[in-house]
């Protein structure tokens, strides 16, 4: 599993490099603000095969090819290309993912950030390591002495429209600042401790599924905007469900959810 995660991941990003800068033909999913390039279609059929060729007998939930569900304790969860919409752009926040799932829970994953040649990597139990070298989450004690990310889509609802700005507001006034890259890079801060915390109002499993496990093992919390832990569900399909995150350090994860609750 660990060469999958870690060999053919950088070299699923590596693929992806091919394609960026390039003009791209970008394709429109649930939303305008959802997209999708030939170039996240070539990276999770690339993955999908070498898993496949390792592991025949076992799940595999792609973000643009789907729901392959052969009855497996084991499910392999790709997200080809998390910021697309930077990607096709031509702006650096774009990585690849991959978590390994477990009776439905995340049990190894690994991110590659290829302009910069970061690899994030993390096995339940034994912690989460960025190119070999252990990290962890911020051990600061005030939402006041960090960066924050706070990322969020267009919604029809005007009523979460208007939560969510109040949320951001109050964000912003409790924090040193607010960032967006509205992608993995906003977690991979958050796990290695450069952001004390991270909220996304919209997500999916493949968006997440590695963060649960590396922000844990960085000693760590991801949980729903109510402080509820992560449980996927992987009945009926998977993909289409959302989430609404908040992760962080646990001291400053209690301030953010105050925060939420207080809304």
């Amino acid at each position: 599993m660990k060469t999958i995660l870690t060999r053919h991941l950088k070299s699923a990003g590596k693929l992806l490099l091919r394609y960026f800068g390039r003009t791209l033909h970008v394709k429109r999913k649930e939303s305008h603000a959802s997209v999708v390039t030939e170039a996240d279609v070539a990276t999770e059929r690339f993955l999908a095969r070498r898993i496949r060729a390792r592991f025949p007998t076992h799940n595999i939930l792609g973000e643009e090819t789907g729901w392959q569900n052969l009855g497996s304790e084991f499910t392999w969860v790709i997200d080809p290309v998390d910021g697309t919409s930077n990607f096709a752009a031509g702006m650096p926040w774009f990585g690849v993912m991959l978590a390994v799932l477990r009776n439905a829970k995340p049990v190894m994953a690994a991110v590659y950030l290829p302009v910069t040649d970061t690899l994030y990597f993390a096995e339940k139990g034994k912690g989460v390591f960025r190119n070999g070298k252990r990290v962890r989450v911020s051990n600061a004690t005030r939402l006041s002495d960090v960066l924050c990310s706070f990322a969020l889509d267009p919604t029809p609802d005007r009523r979460q429209t208007r939560r969510n700005t109040e949320l951001f507001q109050r964000m912003l006034a409790s924090a040193r600042n607010l960032r967006m890259t509205n992608c993995l890079v906003d977690f991979c801060s958050t796990v290695d401790g450069r952001f004390g915390a991270c909220l996304n109002q919209m997500t999916k499993i493949w968006d997440i599924a590695p963060f649960v496990l590396m922000l844990a093992e960085a000693g760590g919390i991801m949980t729903d905007q109510e402080g509820a832990p992560i449980r996927f569900d992987l009945t009926g399909e998977p993909g289409k469900r959302d989430y609404a995150v908040v992760g962080g350090s646990r001291r400053l994860h209690k301030q953010v959810l105050a925060i939420i609750k207080s809304v």
